[in-house]
């Protein structure tokens, strides 16, 4: 097993996991990519009402995408829901973009859980080649979500918190980073896309949280 750099290996069901810093999952044993909430197009979104926002974000999140599957050597990606954000980021230069990526990327197996946005955005145009399940969608290990739940009848991947976590240092000094959320049945991805919002979760006893800047992963946890 080739550890690609700057992961983290965690075992988790019986399975060992790559955290990788770019706010992904990766299997090596299936050859699985995870990552959620890709929210392609939000910015095209905001810039349709007016928002003054960069246009390159789909690009980048594009090459971003498109540098893990190389690293890893990924045989499949899977999306933990909200590929597109809105209706209204269907845009032709998203389209275009989407569409360039896949064409270097014919034999990647793509997978989408649905989410709440692709509820409203609807799916990926069919040319994508996007496999799009409910959630959620049994897996051999675990079960693939969008929405975390309480209770699940199974562990299971998911997404949607866009969790953070905050980092205080000396004075008044706050830090605010992109985190996964590890327990025994559970576990959350950070969002994979650029332009988009934190939403701050505590630490909770008997879960980790693996903080990342996008270079490398900080372990947080604790016991009771």
């Amino acid at each position: 097993m080739i550890a690609v750099k700057d992961s983290v290996s965690i075992e988790w069901q019986g399975e060992f996991l790559d955290l990788l810093p770019d706010r992904a999952v990766y299997w090596p044993k299936e050859k699985v990519l995870y990552v959620a909430d890709t929210h392609f197009g939000k910015a095209a979104t905001f810039r349709k009402v007016g928002i003054p926002v960069s246009e390159h974000t789909t690009k980048e999140d594009c090459s971003r995408l498109a540098n893990l599957v190389k690293i890893t050597g990924a045989e499949q990606l899977t999306i933990l829901g909200d590929f597109l954000h809105a209706r209204a980021g269907r845009a032709q230069p998203v389209r275009n973009i989407l569409f360039d990526w896949r064409d270097q990327h014919k034999e990647l197996s793509i997978v989408l859980i649905r989410g709440n946005h692709d509820q409203q955005s609807g799916d990926p145009w069919p040319e994508l080649d996007i496999e799009c399940m409910p959630d959620p969608t049994e897996a051999k290990r675990w079960d693939l979500r969008h929405l975390p739940v309480e209770s699940p009848p199974r562990p299971y991947l998911a997404g949607h918190l866009h969790p953070g976590y905050r980092l205080s240092g000396t004075g008044r000094d706050t830090l605010r980073n992109p985190c996964f959320v590890v327990g025994e049945e559970r576990l959350i991805l950070p969002a994979f896309a650029g332009f988009t919002g934190l939403k701050n979760v505590t630490l909770e006893p008997y879960e980790k949280l693996y903080l990342t800047n996008g270079n490398e992963i900080i372990l947080l946890s604790k016991t009771v």
